[in-house]
């Protein structure tokens, strides 16, 4: 959703007053204040909105490195059990002595360097998971933040629409569209 600018609605503002110079209607006069405060609530939420998209960005990026560490800790994990494989088998052949007391020892070393592999890639493997359980909770939050903002906007036009046609059911509407997108905003940041 591109990013709210707040003057956008601000303008709508003053053209709702210059429409309603000289109405008797008292709930129509409040219509320009009503716009100016949506266009700050909007454009306050479009900016959260905003800072969510980097944060979820943020989160999938790293989830990503944490992923890819991961593969690579597994695929050495996975050679250290080739290479002890190997050496197992040269072992089994190997007729010198000496050359079978090396091969012992490498398949050792390639043994015991495998349970600290096992350790860090799982490790990585549950912060990637975490990263991500973190980044939907952010995918939920931001789609909370733009629900609000799309209504504060369609808010804003109902009041500039009732402004001009001098419709005060209209700017009821837009008051009730512009509390329920607070109210998506407000779950939004405490989600």
């Amino acid at each position: 959703m591109p990013e709210f600018l707040a003057h956008e609605g601000l303008e709508h503002a003053e053209r709702a007053h210059e429409h309603l110079q000289g109405t008797s209607d008292p709930l129509l006069r409040f219509i320009p204040i009503a716009a100016a405060i949506l266009a700050v609530l909007a454009g306050l939420a479009s900016l959260y909105g905003g800072r969510l998209a980097e944060r979820q960005l943020e989160l999938g990026s790293s989830a990503v490195l944490a992923q890819t560490r991961a593969s690579d800790t597994w695929a050495e994990y996975q050679a250290q059990s080739l290479k002890a494989h190997i050496n197992a088998a040269a072992l089994a052949v190997a007729a010198n002595a000496s050359t079978r007391a090396k091969l012992a020892a490498d398949m050792q070393s390639y043994r015991q360097r495998q349970p600290p592999l096992m350790q860090e890639a799982t490790k990585l493997e549950n912060e990637r998971t975490q990263l991500l359980d973190s980044m939907d909770k952010v995918v939920t939050k931001k789609l909370d933040v733009d629900v609000g903002v799309a209504l504060f906007q369609i808010s804003i036009v109902l009041a500039s629409v009732a402004a001009m046609t001098k419709r005060p059911p209209l700017f009821i509407a837009g008051l009730v569209g512009g509390a329920i997108g607070l109210i998506y905003c407000v779950v939004g940041l405490l989600r």
